[in-house]
């Protein structure tokens, strides 16, 4: 019989990852995490030393071009990994 005050596991998680105010690492992480899928495998080779900094992210990019074009595309990286997230974590992207 299940009681009626129970939690799934994931809420309980969830509450734990807020109280010690870890979400927003973990989230931060992810996004690092999900760079290649949404600027797609060619230009996440020219690109490494991924950091967040006050809800920014910052990456380097190796080849001017690709910058231009990352640049160009800015608001959407960002509106593409805070939908992946489902939390607006990253706030602006730097390109280096």
């Amino acid at each position: 019989m299940r009681r009626k005050n129970t939690q799934s596991l994931a809420e309980v998680l969830s509450e734990v990852l807020k109280d010690q105010q870890l979400e927003g690492k973990l989230n931060e992480r992810t996004a690092i995490r999900l760079w290649p899928e949404v600027v797609g495998k060619a230009m996440a080779e020219h690109t490494d030393n991924l950091y967040f900094k006050y809800s920014v992210l910052h990456v380097h990019v190796k080849s001017a071009i690709i910058r231009n074009e990352l640049m160009l595309i800015r608001p959407l990286l960002i509106k593409r990994l805070n939908e992946r997230i489902g939390s607006p974590v990253v706030k602006n992207v730097i390109l280096h």
